[in-house]
């Protein structure tokens, strides 16, 4: 005779193995995953490009208000600290062709490096469920900071934030080159 709770067990475990699995969110401190898609261009975009910089990441749709008021703000933060200390990549999560292209048409003047997450994967690695989700990627490549959601003080806050991985990673530096030297 067979058991009923055996059944019950095997039937469970073939629904949690049929149910997809989230990604969990990098943490504070975590090497992120490192390729946010392909750029304008068609390029490859990979943090380990951007080794030595602060790197903002945002992921973000043409469906989202946020994203929307969000990404001005991000260009003119690009545009104000150059490349040689910041780079934000806004990676666009599962628009079709049309709605992206329209998009790129919109930002064409755009600095900051625009990518496409077509179908959800690259977003799915950073664990993203709502939009705008933008992560702080110090020059160590390491995740510093993790924001989710826009407001009007958002940009303020993510300024200071910046600042204070930059004044961290000078600290750093300075604090390995004033080190004596290690013997071998």
């Amino acid at each position: 005779m067979r058991n009923p709770s055996v059944g019950l067990l095997v039937a469970a475990l073939a629904l949690c193995l049929a149910m997809p699995l989230q990604a969990a969110e990098p943490k504070t401190g975590d090497v992120p995953p490192a390729l946010l898609g392909k750029d304008r261009e068609g390029k490859l975009v990979d943090l380990a490009q951007h080794r030595g910089k602060v790197v903002v990441v945002t992921f973000w749709a043409s469906w989202c208000g946020p994203c929307r008021k969000e990404l001005p703000g991000l260009d003119a933060l690009q545009k104000q600290a150059g490349d040689k200390i910041l780079k934000v990549i806004a990676v666009n999560v599962e628009d079709s062709a049309e709605d992206y292209r329209l998009m790129m048409r919109q930002m064409k003047d755009y600095s900051i490096a625009m990518t496409r997450d077509r179908d959800g994967k690259i977003a799915e690695g950073y664990g993203v469920r709502a939009y705008p989700n933008l992560w702080i990627i110090d020059p160590q490549g390491k995740v510093a900071a993790h924001h989710v959601g826009y407001g009007e003080d958002s940009l303020d806050a993510l300024v200071d934030r910046i600042n204070a991985v930059i004044v961290a990673e000078q600290q750093r530096l300075k604090a390995l080159q004033a080190a004596p030297p290690t013997s071998a």
